[in-house]
C-alpha cells in the first residue's frame, strides 16, 4: 500500500529512514542515515554542519551529529532536536520492522516500522515544515535549527550532549521532538543508570564449603538497597503528570536486571551484577543525586556487613523543566490547540529526553512529538499515525511564525 502514498514527501522520506537499520551503537548505519539527512537539508538550501561525537567518545564508532539551520535574518533562533537511533526490534512483528508499511485502520492511516514514532517520524516532520515553509514562501519569526543526532536511546552523551557540552549551536528556545502527542511536555526525568556488583567465591554447588555464593549475599544486600525506593519517592517535582495516579514527576530506584557469569547450574557464582535505573525529577542535580545514593548504599553495606560489593555508574544525564507559565510556553500551548483542534493537558514526562543536556543554556524548553497510544514505542509492531506527523509538523511551521516576547 505504501506505492499510494509515495508522493506524500513525509512518508517517502520516512520509508528511506526506516530502512537504514540504525540500531544504537551501529557506526557504519550512524553515517548512512546521517548521510541521508545531510543531503535532504542541504537541497533544501538550509546551512548544514555535522559534528561527530566520537572525537570525545573515543570508542570508534562514529556518531555524526546534523546541526541544519535555515536563516531567517532574526535574532532569535529556535531548536528542533530530534534523533535518529533506534532501538533493537525483539519479538515477532507482522511487519518487516526495517520496512516501511502502511496500513488503513479504525479510519486512520498508520505506518508501521522500527523507529516510525520514536524517533524517525519526528524527523520527517520537522523536514518537512522546514520543506514547506520554503516552498510556500513563508517568512519564520526565528532562525530554525534542526539538530539530529545519534545515542539518545542510551543517554545521548555524546550526540546531544556533544553538541550542548560545546555550544556548537547557539539557541533561545528548543522543541524536543520526542514525546507523546497527548500534552505539551515541560520537564522530563533525569537518567542515572548503573550496576551494584557483588563479589563471592566461586567453586561447586555440592560442595559448598569455602564458597561465598555471591547470589546470596545480594539477596541481602538488595533487600536493603529496595529502601532506597521509599526515599526516592519522597521526591516531588513542581510538574505535573497525567495518566498516573501520582499527580506529579517523583524520584524512582529500580533493580532492572540481574546477571552472574554462569553458563551452568552446578557452579556457586563469584560475582553477580544488579542493573539499576534511577529516575531523577526536573529539579534535581545529579551530583547531589549521585551523592545521596553513594551514601546510603555505602550504608548498606555496613548494615549487612557485606563489604566485597561496590556501585559502578554507566550513565547519569539530567532532566529539565519550563515554568508552565513562561510565554514560550503559553504561546506554545495556544499553537498547539489550535493545530490539534484538542484541549491538551501541560505534563511532564515520565521518561528523559535529550532536552536535559541543554539545561545550562537557560532558554525554555519544551517537548511534543508523535506517539499516542496505539504506538508501542520500543516494542513490537512499532507504528506512528501519519496526522499525527502533520500535527507535529503544523505545530513547528506555526511556532516558528510566531513573535514570542521574554
Amino acid at each position: 500500500m505504501i506505492s499510494k502514498f509515495k508522493e506524500i514527501y513525509e512518508v517517502e522520506l520516512l520509508d528511506r529512514l526506516i530502512r537504514i537499520k540504525s540500531i544504537i551503537g551501529r557506526g557504519d548505519d550512524y553515517k548512512k542515515i546521517a548521510g541521508v539527512i545531510e543531503e535532504e537539508l542541504r537541497k533544501l538550501g538550509l546551512k548544514v554542519n555535522v559534528f561527530d561525537g566520537s572525537v570525545e567518545a573515543k570508542d570508534g564508532i562514529p556518531r555524526p551529529c546534523i546541526v541544519g539551520v535555515l536563516d531567517s535574518g532574526s535574532e532569535k533562533t529556535f531548536g528542533v532536536l530530534t534523533h535518529y537511533d533506534v532501538v533493537d526490534i525483539g519479538g515477532a512483528w507482522r511487519y518487516e520492522p526495517f520496512e516501511l508499511t502502511v496500513v488503513e485502520e479504525g479510519g486512520e492511516i498508520r505506518l508501521y516500522g522500527r523507529g516510525a514514532a520514536d524517533d524517525k517520524g519526528c524527523i520527517v516532520a520537522s523536514i518537512g515544515a522546514i520543506k514547506e515553509m520554503i516552498e510556500k514562501d513563508l517568512e519564520p519569526k526565528w532562525n530554525v535549527a534542526l539538530i539530529i543526532t545519534p545515542d539518545e536511546e542510551i543517554g545521548g552523551e555524546f550526540g546531544a550532549g556533544y553538541i550542548a557540552r560545546n555550544r556548537l549551536v547557539d539557541l533561545d528556545a528548543l522543541l524536543v521532538a520526542d514525546s507523546s502527542s497527548k500534552s505539551l511536555v515541560v520537564g522530563a526525568s533525569g537518567i542515572v543508570h548503573g550496576d551494584i556488583v557483588v563479589k563471592g567465591i566461586q567453586g561447586h554447588a555440592g560442595y559448598i564449603f569455602g564458597t561465598e555464593n555471591a547470589v546470596h549475599k545480594a539477596i541481602t544486600l538488595l533487600n536493603e538497597m529496595l529502601n532506597f525506593t521509599t526515599i526516592r519517592s519522597q521526591k516531588l517535582s513542581r510538574v505535573k503528570t497525567s495518566e498516573c495516579p501520582i499527580p506529579r514527576l517523583w524520584g524512582r530506584f529500580s533493580i532492572t536486571k540481574v546477571n552472574t557469569p554462569n553458563q551452568a547450574y552446578n557452579i556457586v557464582p563469584d560475582e553477580v551484577v544488579i542493573g539499576f535505573d534511577m529516575r531523577l525529577i526536573p529539579e534535581e542535580n545529579v551530583e547531589d543525586a549521585l551523592v545521596e545514593l553513594k551514601a546510603f548504599f555505602e550504608m548498606v553495606k555496613y548494615r549487612t556487613g557485606i563489604y566485597d560489593a561496590h556501585l559502578r555508574i554507566l550513565r547519569a544525564f539530567p532532566g529539565w523543566m519550563t515554568a508552565e507559565e513562561h510565554p514560550f510556553v503559553r504561546r506554545s500551548h495556544e499553537i498547539l490547540e489550535e493545530v490539534t483542534n484538542k484541549s491538551l493537558p501541560i505534563t511532564g514526562m515520565l521518561g528523559g529526553n535529550d532536552g536535559g543536556w541543554f539545561k545550562d543554556f537557560k532558554i525554555p524548553i519544551i517537548s511534543f512529538g508523535v506517539w499516542d497510544e496505539k504506538s508501542r514505542i520500543h516494542g513490537v509492531d512499532e507504528s506512528v499515525s501519519l496526522a499525527r506527523i502533520f500535527d507535529l509538523k503544523k505545530f513547528i511551521i506555526k511556532l516558528a511564525l510566531s513573535e514570542v516576547e521574554f
